[in-house]
């Protein structure tokens, strides 16, 4: 996954309130940034592509964030705004309403709308930029606050605050090819908890874009069955073969080939990684779903332009390159 680190260690003291303002903007538009801390401004922003999805593991002393209407339109209007509170204590207020988040809680809101989030102490945040496609249909009544408490609605939004908590640990260890599977994961669980939530107080769930994040979750988990298929897939969530198809139909490639897409994704990611150099391609193949080495070969040659043997090969000599250096 592409990662850039950034960091106001990098210039003077005195010139760190407008390097951390430049990243900001850089990354969330001109919002309204202010330090509330009397010491050297010491911060970092690690940017990274996952999937469809935009993350940033912040870590900063205490600050102000707000935008209002003088903020104008902002390039990141494009996307929701999920915050995990990874460290130290949040306040989000937007809509009237006012979140204190503590570590492990998080929010998803509509950066759109007015808001202003405050971290009194310093502080380490997750935040992902969600595009608004991913949850076309889907109506959030304000901001959407995970719960804590033993009813099932917190439960999830437990289990998804505590997966965020060790994604935002683990984001700049995880290889490459790895991103879309990990963009579907956290879709799938935050699709899951806001529908019991709309359940709950009443609101209707729309069934096709819940329905996509469901398929979506259940691939990723069964992605190296090789009896994964849409009839399985239909079966497990109870509704037919034709509406899965129908739900996927606007998508430019069909769910089938998305499933082998992934696959050959995996592949390719642990066919370039040091730990396999002693597996053979054909192994790799069938760890990920594939039963025959002729179909995974030819497939992966369609899909990257040579064959998985050439793949691995090529990591080698570049690993080899790299050391004799």
């Amino acid at each position: 996954m592409h990662h850039t680190h950034w960091s106001t260690n990098r210039v003077l003291a005195c010139d760190r309130p407008q390097a951390w303002s430049d990243i900001n903007t850089r990354y969330f538009g001109r919002l309204r940034v202010s330090s509330l801390d009397d010491g050297p401004l010491d911060a970092s922003l690690d940017a990274f592509d996952v999937g469809s999805l935009r993350m940033y593991r912040i870590d900063a002393p205490a600050h102000h964030v707000a935008r209002d209407s003088a903020c104008g339109e902002l390039p990141t209007d494009e996307f929701y705004k999920l915050v995990l509170q990874v460290s130290g204590r949040g306040i989000v207020e937007q809509q009237q309403r006012r979140v204190v988040l503590q570590p492990g809680h998080w929010i998803l809101y509509d950066p759109r709308a007015p808001y202003s989030i405050t971290n009194a102490d310093r502080c380490t945040l997750l935040v992902t930029q969600v595009p608004r496609a991913l949850l076309a249909g889907l109506r959030l009544p304000g901001p959407h606050a995970g719960e804590m408490g033993s009813d099932n609605v917190a439960g999830l939004h437990g289990v998804f605050g505590s997966y965020l908590r060790a994604l935002s640990e683990q984001l700049p260890g995880l290889p490459d090819g790895v991103g879309q599977a990990v963009s579907e994961s956290v879709m799938g669980l935050l699709g899951s908890t806001l529908a019991e939530t709309l359940r709950r107080i009443g609101e209707p769930v729309p069934l096709p874009a819940m329905l996509k994040l469901r398929v979506n979750q259940y691939v990723q988990t069964h992605l190296s069955d090789p009896d994964l298929s849409i009839q399985r897939i239909a079966d497990a969530l109870r509704c037919s073969k034709r509406y899965i198809h129908r739900v996927f139909e606007n998508d430019a490639v069909s769910l089938e080939r998305q499933i082998w897409n992934q696959r050959l994704e995996r592949c390719h990611s642990a066919l370039v990684h040091e730990a396999n150099v002693h597996r053979s391609a054909a192994e790799i193949g069938f760890v990920w779903g594939f039963r025959s080495s002729a179909h995974f070969s030819r497939l992966f040659k369609q899909h990257y332009g040579f064959t998985p043997g050439t793949c691995q090969r090529r990591a080698g000599e570049l690993r080899a390159g790299v050391l004799t250096q």
